[in-house]
């Protein structure tokens, strides 16, 4: 190896067949980029910055750079956005939401997210935690303790804000400004770890389920009877949110 200083998941799989012994594989760390001559695993590639600093694992993320599925789901949406506004054209607060998106959707930085739990102990005392990378070119992000909880979907506009301790989802929406379209009801919890969670936040069906620090939070818009697209729609917004590449 040498320094040449410059969602449990949907695709753990793609990590574990490596079917060559030598191989180009490119990791970047922050900012620094690491070349394996051999396919390492994952307790490898930690190793040389996992002591470096106080890191907060569940929100260690892993990319696959060389891979444009999520820009084509982008796509997809935006498509999906269009035909949406042009078959509303008259339902004012819904073509307002539906451009908010898309300014949303735009500003987005995306790589292919491979989710699984990345940790350098589990990975050195688990085998199931240490897959062996596949050739290819990766993006590794690791950070202290977040910040922020992320807000975007039925919005005028995305907010990121403060996390805190304790505190319910449905507390990070009192400042937020949700359109007409939105569904308030029911927000859903993307955590930094990629692990999915549906809250209530109204009187009769509230849940006390909290963001993790680092998490999105989808406003969903309200989903029409006998009339599935708004609901494809959430449905694609998470799935692309599981490829953002957070600040």
């Amino acid at each position: 190896m040498k320094k040449i200083n410059m969602l449990r998941g949907l695709i753990f799989s793609a990590l574990l067949i490596a079917p060559t012994v030598y191989s180009a594989v490119t990791v970047d760390i922050n900012g620094d980029r690491y070349q394996f001559e051999a396919n390492p695993r994952l307790n490898e590639v930690l190793a040389p910055v996992a002591l470096q600093s106080n890191w907060y694992w569940p929100a260690a993320a892993l990319y696959q750079l060389d891979n444009d599925e999520p820009e084509q789901l982008r796509q997809q949406l935006l498509q999906q956005i269009a035909e949406l506004k042009q078959h509303n054209a008259t339902d004012n607060n819904l073509v307002t939401t539906l451009q908010s998106l898309e300014h949303q959707l735009a500003s987005w930085h995306l790589a292919k997210r491979i989710v699984l739990p990345i940790d350098y102990d589990f990975s050195r005392a688990r085998p199931e935690f240490n897959p062996r990378f596949g050739d290819g070119a990766y993006l590794l992000q690791l950070t202290q303790r977040p910040d922020n909880v992320y807000l975007f979907g039925a919005l005028h506009s995305a907010m990121t804000v403060v996390h805190r301790g304790a505190a319910a989802v449905a507390d990070y929406i009192t400042s937020a400004q949700p359109t007409a379209s939105a569904n308030i009801v029911e927000l859903i919890i993307l955590q930094p770890n990629g692990k999915v969670q549906m809250a209530g936040v109204t009187y009769w069906n509230h849940t006390h389920i909290e963001a993790m620090p680092g998490a999105q939070l989808l406003i969903p818009l309200k989903s029409e009877l006998f009339n599935s697209q708004l609901e494809i729609l959430n449905q694609r917004l998470l799935e692309l949110a599981i490829h953002r590449v957070l600040p």
